[in-house]
């Protein structure tokens, strides 16, 4: 409820009056079943530019997976992650714990057949400069090797909220959402199949 009409009277006008957002390739999204969406991260608006493609009915099955350390640093922060954008917390600093692993409630998303929304790079990076990948995704994909990975490129979202600035600056983010596969289709071990989704974000900052 909440995040349906934050999505619709504040995030959906922020990103297209305020930023000019451009969208490409929105046919390549999968209908009537469930994706993990990758994407590049340099950004709080990355986020909130991917949710904003979606109508305000189906931005309620989308999920980022977001740092519970950051995003659970004081109370007000966690409310609005949960409540408004619904984030679901990764700890990374606790790799196993017991039986628990910690992509345990990424799991649990993917079989309730959410949309989740997964930056490769963990943190957010330096503008239009692209971090390693690490290989949570690889791990993710692995275990539904089926599941559709839909990559998609942004453009300009560093620049116009960098990290650590509170300050928009007025520029057009530039979105594109790439063909989607499943990790099958690759044929790959996990290592080489993160690897080959950051040489393909590489490849497409290069062009």
């Amino acid at each position: 409820m909440y995040k349906k009409i934050f999505f619709k009277f504040f995030v959906k006008p922020l990103i297209f009056l305020v930023t000019g957002i451009s969208i490409k390739g929105k046919e390549n999204i999968p209908k009537d079943e469930p994706y993990i969406i990758i994407a590049n991260h340099n950004s709080h608006l990355d986020i909130l530019a991917i949710m904003s493609m979606y109508k305000s009915d189906a931005v309620i099955d989308v999920n980022p997976v977001a740092a519970s350390d950051y995003f659970f640093k004081n109370k007000y922060l966690k409310w609005i992650s949960l409540n408004l954008i619904g984030i679901i917390p990764i700890n990374r600093k606790i790799k196993r714990k017991g039986t628990a692993h910690p992509l345990d409630e990424v799991y649990k998303k993917i079989e309730e057949k959410k949309t989740l929304i997964i930056f490769p790079e963990g943190s957010r990076g330096e503008p239009e400069e692209l971090q390693k990948f690490k290989n949570g995704i690889g791990h993710i994909a692995k275990k539904y090797p089926n599941l559709k990975i839909l990559p998609v490129v942004l453009e300009n979202a560093g620049k116009a909220l960098p990290k650590n600035e509170a300050l928009f600056v007025p520029l057009i983010i530039k979105l594109e959402v790439k063909k989607a596969f499943t990790f099958n289709d690759l044929d790959l071990d996990t290592k080489d199949f993160v690897k080959k989704l950051e040489e393909n974000f590489k490849k497409e900052e290069n062009e």
